[in-house]
């Protein structure tokens, strides 16, 4: 006999084998993966009564010892259940409007809707995050960018590096004009346009179909970016540091990237801290998303901001963690090439001897569910994605 253990994504193909009715599939695919969710400062009295009603429904809820010594009002609570618990739940539960349980409810309903990512139509070119990874190629046209500072800085010489990853495969071109490594001081709004706007010119003229982001904070370098052909926003501070970001994302109606920062560039590696890491990210994310959608800015991507305002131990658990952003149920961007937590990790590889680390922190990444790579090596980048792309088609067929 030989007993093999079967990955969940494979299931589906493994009951084909098996012959097994297709009537039945999802059934057993709601019975055979185990779900985890982590509540934050839930009442006692409902965590309590929610680890009853999941002892009953066959699933389980891990809370602090003290909330049945009834020694304090609030706990945090581990969910454990399959797909079939949580429905049994959320219908239980919608009788129970007390205690916190309603908005445990709500989150749970909508996080097992199961809604598919969004598709962005941007020249002609489809953003499928369902089915699809993407690559967005750097182009600092900066004299102090961490990396490339000082390469790009002419126009011709910008363009001639557009042309060399628009023939690598690129996605999209992200145009920098001010560099936001740690300690950098901003530049003004119209150094960075006289930076920026001709060479965004330069490539929708020999480009005309190739998606442009605009990496910017500041409102007037992203309208008139737009106004001379970039179709995405890739703002560091999550549209935070310019109130008048949100107008202009709202009346171009272009995808936005909504980074995490903590603090500025100029101070943002100055000792940072956090109690809990992944809480304090999802809240600001959570607030990010509710707060742009209300001013009807509904094409958001998430980009957990590797290297601004994370130590190197932060920057891998974020990594570790990444699934937990897909909760948004929204396009995740990782922009992690060549960053310094690489050359810690690599016993302080040069900036320019990081592609090879860089490289494997961005398969994890796509592992984890990350859909846009933000990179300054196109064309390795591109194999990459292809070969993750063979191995997991192939891995989900029949080989027999």
């Amino acid at each position: 006999m030989i007993l093999r253990k079967i990955d969940f994504s494979y299931l589906e193909n493994e009951l084909e084998n098996v012959k097994v009715d297709r009537a039945v599939f999802n059934l057993f695919k709601e019975k055979s993966q185990i779900l985890l969710f982590k509540i934050y400062n839930l009442d006692a009295r409902g965590a309590n009564i929610l680890k009853q009603e999941f002892l009953s429904a066959g699933g389980d809820v891990a809370i602090s010892r003290e909330v049945a010594s009834f020694r304090t009002e609030k706990s945090d609570a581990i969910l454990i259940g399959t797909k079939r618990v949580y429905k049994r739940i959320i219908e239980k539960l919608s009788y129970m409007p007390y205690f916190g349980l309603k908005d445990v409810r709500m989150s749970l309903e909508k996080y097992l809707e199961n809604t598919p990512l969004p598709i962005f139509e941007i020249r002609g070119k489809t953003f499928d995050f369902n089915s699809d990874k993407f690559v967005m190629g750097i182009l600092n046209v900066t004299p102090d960018s961490f990396s490339d500072g000082g390469k790009f800085l002419n126009v011709e010489d910008a363009l001639k590096h557009a042309e060399k990853m628009v023939a690598e495969g690129v996605d999209i071109v992200d145009v920098g004009g001010e560099s936001t490594r740690p300690y950098s001081e901003s530049v003004s709004v119209d150094e960075e346009l006289r930076r920026v706007i001709p060479v965004i010119e330069a490539i929708r003229k020999e480009f005309p179909s190739i998606p442009i982001s605009i990496d910017t904070y500041k409102s007037k370098v992203a309208e008139e970016s737009i106004n001379v052909g970039a179709d995405i926003i890739n703002d560091i501070s999550g549209l935070r540091f310019d109130p008048l970001m949100i107008d202009v994302a709202k009346r171009y109606n272009v995808p936005v990237v909504t980074m995490h920062i903590k603090g500025t560039p100029k101070d943002m590696q100055r000792n940072p801290h956090y109690d809990d890491l992944m809480k304090e990210l999802l809240e600001y994310f959570e607030e990010r998303i509710n707060f742009l959608s209300s001013f009807g800015i509904d094409k958001i991507i998430i980009d957990p901001g590797i290297g601004f305002g994370k130590t190197k131990e932060h920057n891998l658990e974020i990594l570790n963690k990444l699934h937990e952003f897909t909760i948004f149920n929204k396009p995740i961007l990782v922009g992690l090439s060549r960053k310094s937590f690489i050359g810690f990790t690599l016993d302080n590889r040069p900036v320019d001897d990081r592609l090879y680390g860089t490289l494997a922190s961005n398969m994890f990444s796509l592992i984890k569910g990350a859909s846009i790579l933000r990179v300054h090596d196109v064309l390795p980048h591109k194999d990459m994605i292809r070969m993750y792309r063979a191995i997991i088609s192939e891995g989900k067929g029949d080989n027999r």
